[in-house]
């Protein structure tokens, strides 16, 4: 998916193609459910001995299996090879505002082992991390294969290989070794991304969406964006909740009339006793659909800006306030559609729920430590 991230895992230059297809074969198995040697050879366009010996390898190591003979009109049948779900794990982090979630997921990224529990305001480095060590060393236990490794999702600056929160202005955490402190006390190799990059990443593998230039929104307790264009994402932590929408509304940032102090979780939750937004749209109150309305208008107001700078095709709103209900969403379309002159260009929210950022980072994790379909799509680019 990124450049960047294909050079973070040190795979740019592969010892042998045949690795290389290898990686293919393991890809087409996990889209496919199942297919014979012949049928692998045929899709990929590879001869049937290279394929044989791919196959013959990936059985020996216990990733995938041969699954009895398929049933044809003539001739002989084939033997079917499915790939194996359970011979490999991986962990999934969320650090998220209000909650972190962590899950133990198999290789098809099925949900195995799931715990929440609630982030502080103000969370202590020391007590989040070993509330997550705690959990993680426990799955390990329930595990019963491998674990290949940990993805931690938050938000934040992070460092250019992966390991270090440089900067997270909500917790006033700064210079943490996340990673490594993670590694150390699990045992298991760990890698941190930034939860809007987790977020697209979802949006890309599983919920599978195909439009290749998209401007994604992470509305929720803060408001983050990102820019995605073909195999390379941009932004994830800029100041689009900082844009501004209004003459009025304290921003925690400082500023008067951001995006955040109309939009974002946290402004609505300040004004309504600290009831969460989920809250908020349960109870039948004018003043909070008021607030509410105004929320999805000064949304639909950055996101005109938004469209005009960037050029984007297709604009996808994820995270909890993006599941406002189809009367807030229409009032920011509506809003988009009078104010914007790209008013055709495509609104709509993200399927994945609240869990979309810890089925990201599980996605990632199976794409690090597996799969490597990032590295794939980058390399076949090249090859163009």
């Amino acid at each position: 998916m990124l450049l960047e991230y294909a050079l973070i895992m040190k795979f740019t230059q592969p010892a042998a193609a045949r690795e290389i297809n290898r990686l293919r074969v393991l890809n087409l198995l996990l889209e496919v459910k199942e297919y014979s040697r012949a049928e692998i050879a045929r899709h990929l366009k590879l001869n049937k001995p290279s394929t044989s010996e791919i196959v013959e390898q990936l059985i020996k190591d216990g990733l995938v299996a041969e699954a009895g003979k398929r049933e044809t009109a003539a001739g002989r049948r084939p033997v079917a090879i499915t790939l194996i779900p359970d011979a490999a794990f991986v962990l999934g982090v969320d650090m998220g505002s209000r909650n972190t979630s962590i899950a133990l997921a198999d290789l098809e990224g099925n949900i195995l082992r799931f715990e929440r529990f609630p982030t502080t305001a103000q969370p202590e480095v020391k007590e989040l991390c070993s509330s997550v060590i705690r959990i993680i060393r426990k799955m390990s236990k329930l595990a019963t294969s491998p674990i290949l490794g940990v993805v931690v999702a938050l938000d934040g600056v992070l460092s250019d290989d992966k390991r270090t929160l440089i900067r997270n202005e909500h917790w006033d955490w700064n210079d943490i070794p996340l990673a490594a402190i993670i590694e150390r006390n699990t045992e298991l190799p760990t890698l941190l991304a930034h939860n809007v990059e987790a977020m697209v990443f979802a949006e890309r593998r599983i919920a599978h969406e195909e439009e290749e230039n998209f401007f994604f929104v992470n509305w929720g307790e803060h408001i983050k964006s990102a820019l995605v264009s073909k195999n390379s994402i941009t932004g994830g932590d800029t100041q689009f909740g900082h844009l501004v929408v209004s003459p009025t509304g304290l921003c925690r940032c400082g500023k008067i009339g951001c995006l955040e102090s109309q939009a974002a979780g946290w402004a609505l939750s300040e004004r309504h006793g600290g009831k969460t937004v989920k809250q908020l749209c349960l109870e039948p109150n004018l003043m909070i659909e008021d607030d509410l309305r105004q929320a999805a208008q000064a949304m639909g107001m950055a996101l005109v800006a938004a469209s005009a700078i960037t050029g984007c095709n297709k604009i996808i709103l994820g995270g909890g306030l993006a599941n406002l209900g189809q009367e807030y969403l229409s009032y920011l379309k509506d809003y988009y559609k009078e104010h914007s002159n790209r008013e055709k260009i495509q609104i709509e929210c993200s399927e994945l729920g609240e869990k979309q950022t810890l089925l990201g980072s599980i996605a990632l994790a199976l794409d690090w430590w597996m799969f490597k379909s990032s590295l794939l799509e980058v390399i076949q680019g090249q090859g163009k």
